[in-house]
């Protein structure tokens, strides 16, 4: 992880992937994640490594020294009304 403690996470929606800056000190779980970003747990899938992960899963279980830029990626769903 860099020094300044901020880590880039890859956000696709529906095919249009985006790279998003986040302060990593402050998260505890991968909830953390989502709720910094303002996405809705229930229209997003997260993964870890390209494996999905549980939003409960804490962060320091992960070890803050393991992740890096890219690391972790969301799939944010629209669905149609």
């Amino acid at each position: 992880m860099n020094s300044a403690e901020k880590i880039i996470i890859e956000l696709d929606q529906n095919g249009i992937k985006s790279d998003k800056e986040i302060d990593f000190t402050k998260l505890k779980t991968a909830a953390d994640i989502l709720k910094e970003l303002k996405i809705n747990e229930e229209t997003a899938l997260l993964f870890f490594k390209d494996k999905p992960i549980p939003f409960d899963e804490k962060i320091e279980e992960i070890g803050r020294e393991n992740i890096r830029d890219g690391d972790f990626r969301i799939l944010k769903v629209i669905f149609d009304e």
